[in-house]
């Protein structure tokens, strides 16, 4: 269980669910785990820890700066072949070592597999149509309260899993939702003009807006929850509508399972439908100066 501290000042979004009651679950729970994985809650399992690969890559380094990686295995169905670059890269990190390239591709590969299976057991209604593994394995140290932008907002949605692969807790802090944050700062983010662009401008001038740019962790007094996530645990966000931080951590396999709008329980939930709707409330809501 993670250690979590509530701040009673905003929503508690943080759920902690059982693995053993979700996992393959009946219809009812599948639903249910939609439906607040949609909303944007924090879904943390319990009874569930993610050991495959992991010892093997907690203890593997990649220098600062590496960029992440999305490292595929050959036989796993990604969707998606695997990335000859990336995996050179890999090589060249492990000094073209034979021995220590086998060794974490087969970490890798077990990783993969586990989280592919993980995913589909608790969201097997969605139908992916990428399934990407991603790998953060450098040290990330106070990135602030943000709403994730990602190229694909206007075209597919996603099923965003993390895993903390490390032997030490990855602290984050979560916010408001991005609804919260619409309403109050649409004007100040000049968000009308953005009306008929791609999304992620919209939740970039947002996450401007309300909490600053990436440098600015803790500048801003806005309340929000604390949550140090053990090693091996897996935890589930919609990281484009709950703003979230990241406080510190070092390795982290990053799951990204795309599917299509059709696919979801609320359609509404939709980011470019989303940001059609606080458009049109705010048009609704100004007084027409003719």
């Amino acid at each position: 269980m993670p250690k979590i501290v509530r701040n009673p000042r905003i929503r508690d979004n943080i759920r902690i669910v059982d693995y053993n009651l979700y996992f393959n679950g009946t219809p009812e729970r599948q639903t249910e785990l939609m439906d607040w994985y949609e909303r944007g809650e924090v879904i943390v399992l319990s009874n569930y820890r993610f050991d495959a690969g992991r010892k093997v890559i907690a203890n593997t380094s990649f220098p600062n700066g590496t960029k992440k990686l999305r490292l595929h295995s050959a036989g796993l169905n990604h969707l998606d072949a695997p990335r000859e670059r990336e995996w050179g890269e890999v090589r060249q990190i492990l000094n073209n070592d034979e021995a220590k390239v086998a060794e974490f591709e087969a970490a890798v590969a077990a990783a993969n597999a586990e989280l592919i299976r993980l995913v589909d057991g608790l969201f097997p209604r969605y139908r992916y149509t990428k399934r990407l593994c991603i790998y953060n394995l450098t040290e990330m140290l106070a990135i602030n309260l943000h709403f994730d932008s990602p190229q694909h907002a206007d075209i597919s949605t996603q099923v965003r899993a993390f895993v903390n692969m490390d032997n030490f807790p990855r602290i984050w802090h979560v916010g408001q939702s991005l609804e919260e944050v619409v309403r109050d700062f649409y004007d100040e983010a000049g968000a009308a003009k953005l009306e008929g662009g791609h999304p992620r401008a919209f939740t970039r001038a947002m996450t401007q807006a309300a909490f600053g740019d990436r440098f600015e962790s803790g500048a801003r007094p806005w309340p929000r929850h604390s949550i140090a996530f053990r090693p091996g645990e897996v935890w589930f966000v919609y990281p484009n509508v709950t703003a979230h931080e990241v406080i510190y951590g070092r390795r982290l396999l990053d799951a990204v399972f795309m599917f299509e709008q059709d696919d979801l329980l609320n359609k509404e939930r939709y980011l470019p439908t989303l940001v059609e709707r606080f458009h049109a409330e705010r048009r609704k809501a100004t007084p027409n100066p003719e």
